[in-house]
């Protein structure tokens, strides 16, 4: 028994000589990924603020998107309600979106109003898994042309 016990100490000697010799060159491998990983952080951050959770991105190609002009009669038909105006959608003309506790739309609409066409700006907030979907804000758009 004492042979199998030598045996057996024989073996755990170069293994546990293996288990130290890791634990002098994972630190230094982790060390590089972990420098590597701050060096990816810090070009993320150097990104423009699209790029970043939270930030306002430009969504072109969206403006005839089914769901976006959902939205859009959406942002007229509350804004109608709450303002007792006769405004009628005529086009999304710019999309906006920004991740915030759900999403928030900002859409750019042209509108018909007693026969003018004007531009307002609209903020629709939506969050899916709460069954929201709220305007926050229905203005005219600063310095936008209705051409656009």
């Amino acid at each position: 028994m004492r042979k199998h016990h030598r045996g057996l100490g024989s073996v755990a000697a170069p293994a546990l000589l293996l288990l130290l010799l890791l634990a002098l060159v994972l630190p230094s491998t982790q060390t590089q990924s972990q420098k590597q990983s701050a060096r990816e952080t810090a070009a993320m951050a150097a990104e423009p603020a699209r790029r970043l959770a939270g930030g306002i991105v430009e969504s072109p190609g969206r403006e005839n998107d089914l769901y976006i002009v959902g939205l859009a009669r959406f942002a007229v038909s509350e804004h109608n309600k709450e303002a007792n105006t006769p405004l009628e959608l005529e086009k999304v003309v710019r999309v906006k979106e920004q991740a915030v506790a759900g999403r928030l739309y900002y859409i750019t609409i042209q509108v018909d109003e007693g026969g003018a066409k004007k531009l307002y700006e609209a903020k629709v907030l939506e969050q899916l898994w709460l069954d929201v979907r709220k305007l926050v804000e229905f203005r005219p758009a600063e310095g936008a042309s209705p051409n656009v």
